[in-house]
């Protein structure tokens, strides 16, 4: 026997309509999509500290070269 979802076996049960599942359904998806639009910018926040933080450990590592060369 396959698992049902929980809102398949409420709909089974008759505790829900078809309507009110997909209702939900949708709810759902809008959701997911506000959650990824509202982490976008922290990762966008992440990706440039991260970049910063290259460029500093570069810097460094050349200017402990120029220390070795000298």
């Amino acid at each position: 026997m396959a698992k049902l979802t929980l809102q398949e076996q409420l709909l089974q049960a008759g505790l829900v309509t078809s309507k009110k599942m997909a209702k939900v359904q949708r709810t759902a998806k809008k959701s997911r999509v506000q959650a990824r639009e509202a982490s976008e910018p922290g990762e966008d926040i992440i990706k440039a500290k991260l970049e910063g933080v290259e460029q500093l450990s570069v810097q460094e590592q050349l200017e402990v070269l120029a220390k070795a060369v000298q």
